[in-house]
């Protein structure tokens, strides 16, 4: 054999070899296998005996169960009813049909209903619904939410079913559903079923519903006329049955003198009723039950019948009643009426305390006990009960209001607007108006000064329009609004802003701000009248004297404009309008010390008010203090390079100096700045004068008299001009003008007779 056959055969008897080998190796291994699956199964076999075993037993326990509980065949059935349902929204095909879905959740309801045996009325049962019924009522709203069903209308219930489950609906909070279930039981399945009006009054009330809640109680009254807690709980939603149903009541005999009692406090709050008759009533309520309800109730009726002393009686019996000391309502009553009387402000102050640690009296209170402690001279515990009750509540509008206002009053501008910007939200108006009344505090400061920052005024009135857009029958935003168009001389939107205010509210303040609007119109006599009328209504607003004085003084009556403006300042130190005009006043009457006195009150008060020190240098001219005048005014001048007035001044004051070159310069910057302020030609026709320029003055004079028709000293000058010129017929003119605007001037008339005289001799 050759070598290549001798390796093929060797390798061939090794490959079979291999084979046979393995072949033997797997026949032990599936004969070992084989051997390992037969004990396999028969451990399992042994296994699913002893489960079916197992199961069979609880087959048996829970068919035992249901035989003995059989409520829970139902609720087993509205598990498996949910579920599947639960499972099919869940599913990739889609939620069920609506017909599919209600057909499966009627089933699933009546399954857990059935093991919930009640009438259906919450307001009697104490059967309350089991944790497992509660568990799979909560899956079935859960459903209704997921199908969009919010009533039971299509679910097929009868009214038993429907009832019970509103009850159940109940429980759950679910009040939205209970209110359909029970409506529908009312209106379709069972009309007048007492049971569900009863449950649908209920629920009204809880959800503070008095017109639905009086709805129900009437419908319950037609089942049930004769029904006196009905009768009771009607004249309390709907006051103006109460006389009818009292009447019900005594026709039943079952009237108590606390009805009548309470059919009178009805006539007191609604109508203010304060007859003898009520007052009766109530006296016959106490004398049966006393109770502090009824003494506060005979408090209000004596306070209506302005009898206070009895009303303060009355409130005290209630108080000292056992438990009325806890009678909020009682306190805040008492506060009320002792707070008028100075001899009792510490009564009164502790009567507000009492009422607001109650938390009676609302706002109202808060702020009564704020006065009550100022006028107590306990300024900063004021700020800070008014500090603590907005720590408490942020968004009380009308607290931070009235702080912020305190603020202002007291000179506290920074605090004022502090308190007003931490306000939380800006949609009460009247946070609104209080910031436009501080950018008007700011305007006036300004104007005062001798700036007249129409930006500010602006802004006020932004504000004011926004308080607008929150309460459009705001009169008080009204007002607020004219004054801000009257101080930026828009007088025509001005009044149009009053007339609605007027129309709203019932506030002297608008007649006085009518009143100025006639002043600035020189309608003298209709100020008067409108002064008049807000006078007669309020008489404590230190507006009213102050726009007096003004008319006064328009009138020429100097000592009455001068007692008006004494008032406000009595009143108040700091009224700063009216310190100026007094200032003016004594000016006038040549009280030139009164005069400066003020003026150096003011600049010490404050130190940076211009107006201030132009009256000072004003007053130093009249004195004869030229060289500290001019000084005061050049001072003004620094700040304000084109105040005119201040420039008329300084002319007038280098005049009355000799220095009549220098004085040109003001007076002309004056007038270039204003070409139409008849001040600044008359100082300057004085000028022309001084110079011995006689028709340059004439025509100042002239032109002066031309702006201020009513400027005697102008008249004056240019009829004597006329006059000494021995231009009669023209001076006779001008003597006229004089008298038509001082009928009283000796000077004039006496000169008019001259020239007469003279005319009459060379005619």
């Amino acid at each position: 054999m050759t070598p290549l056959e001798i390796g093929l055969t060797l390798f061939g008897t090794l490959l079979g070899g291999g084979v046979l080998f393995w072949m033997i190796q797997v026949d032990g291994h599936f004969r070992r296998y084989s051997k390992e699956a037969a004990k396999e199964r028969e451990r399992q076999a042994l296994k699913l005996e002893l489960l079916l075993e197992t199961t069979t037993g609880l087959s048996k326990d829970c068919a035992a169960l249901i035989h003995t509980q059989p409520k829970l065949k139902g609720l087993i059935s509205a598990h498996n009813t949910i579920s599947n349902l639960e499972a099919s929204l869940d599913s990739d095909f889609g939620a069920p049909s609506v017909r599919v879905a209600a057909e499966q959740l009627l089933v699933a309801i009546r399954g857990m209903l059935s093991t919930h045996s009640s009438d259906g009325d919450f307001t009697v049962s104490e059967n309350n619904p089991e944790p497992g019924v509660m568990a799979l009522a909560d899956r079935l709203f859960s459903l209704f939410s997921d199908l969009d069903i919010h009533g039971p209308k299509n679910l097929a219930l009868t009214a038993l079913e429907a009832r019970r489950l509103g009850e159940i609906a109940h429980s759950l909070g679910e009040d939205g559903w209970a209110r359909a279930c029970y409506k529908e039981v009312a209106s379709n399945l069972a009309p007048g079923n007492i049971a569900s009006m009863r449950c649908l009054a209920s629920l009204a009330k809880d959800s503070a519903d008095i017109e639905e809640e009086a709805h129900w109680v009437s419908e319950q009254l037609s089942q049930l006329p004769d029904d006196t807690v009905l009768l009771r709980r009607l004249s309390v939603l709907k006051p103006e049955t109460a006389e009818r149903n009292v009447q019900r009541l005594e026709a039943l005999g079952k009237a108590t003198p606390a009805d009548h009692s309470f059919v009178s406090g009805l006539k007191e709050r609604l109508q203010g009723d304060s007859s003898d008759q009520s007052l009766a009533a109530v006296e016959a309520a106490i004398e049966q039950n006393p109770t502090v309800e009824q003494f506060l109730l005979k408090a209000r009726i004596h306070r209506r019948r302005d009898e206070p002393l009895l009303a303060i009686d009355a409130v005290e019996s209630g108080l000292n009643l056992p438990g009325g000391r806890q009678h909020g309502e009682s306190w805040a009553l008492l506060a009320q009426l002792l707070c008028c009387d100075s001899k009792r402000l510490a009564d009164a102050l502790k009567a507000s305390v009492h009422a607001c640690a109650l938390n009676a009296g609302g706002t109202n209170l808060i702020l009564l006990k704020s006065e009550l402690l100022e006028r107590s001279d306990r300024i900063d515990d004021s700020f800070e009960w008014l500090e603590s009750v907005l720590e408490k509540d942020p968004t009380n509008s009308i607290v931070r209001t009235e702080l912020s206002q305190m603020h202002t009053f007291h000179g506290r501008r920074s605090e004022a607007w502090s308190v007003l910007e931490e306000a939380p939200n800006w949609g009460e108006a009247s946070l609104h108006i209080q910031k436009g009344r501080l950018l008007l505090a700011d305007y006036d400061a300004n104007r005062d000064a001798g700036h007249s920052d129409t930006e500010i005024l602006s802004a006020a009135e932004t504000s004011f329009r926004d308080a607008l857009e929150v309460n459009r029958e705001s009169g008080l935003a009204w007002l607020c609004l004219g004054r801000c168009q009257r101080l930026g001389a828009d007088i025509s939107e001005a009044k149009i802003s009053l007339n609605r205010a007027r129309r709203l509210m019932d506030d002297p303040l608008i007649a006085a701000e009518e009143s100025l609007i006639a002043i600035d119109e020189g309608r003298i006599d209709d100020a008067a009248r409108l002064i008049d009328e807000a006078d007669i209504k309020e008489s404590k607003s230190l507006v009213i004297p102050y726009v007096k004085g003004l008319i006064s003084a328009k009138r020429g009556h100097l000592s009455e404009a001068l007692d008006r403006f004494n008032d406000v300042l009595l009143s108040n130190p700091h009224h700063v309008r009216a310190r100026l005009n007094r200032i003016t006043l004594h000016l006038l009457a040549d009280d030139v010390q009164t005069a400066l006195d003020d003026c150096d009150w003011l600049l010490m008060t404050y130190p940076t008010l211009l107006l201030a020190k132009l009256r000072r240098g004003e007053a130093l001219i009249q004195h004869g203090i030229f060289d500290e005048a001019e000084k005061e005014i050049r001072a003004v001048l620094d700040e304000q390079p084109d105040n005119e007035v201040a420039l008329t001044r300084l002319g007038a004051c280098l005049l009355a100096q000799g220095r009549a070159e220098e004085a040109f310069i003001p007076l002309n910057n004056a007038l270039n700045l204003n070409s139409g302020y008849p001040e600044g030609y008359y100082q300057r026709a004085m000028l022309y004068l001084e110079m011995g320029e006689i028709d340059s003055a004439l025509s100042d004079f002239k032109m002066t008299a031309k702006l201020a028709p009513k400027h005697i000293d102008a008249l004056l000058r240019i009829s004597a001009i006329h006059h000494e010129k021995e231009e009669f017929e023209k001076a006779e003119v001008a003597w006229r003008k004089v008298l038509d605007v001082d009928p009283d001037n000796k000077l004039a008339r006496a000169r008019l007779d001259e020239a007469r005289v003279t005319l009459a001799k060379s005619a």
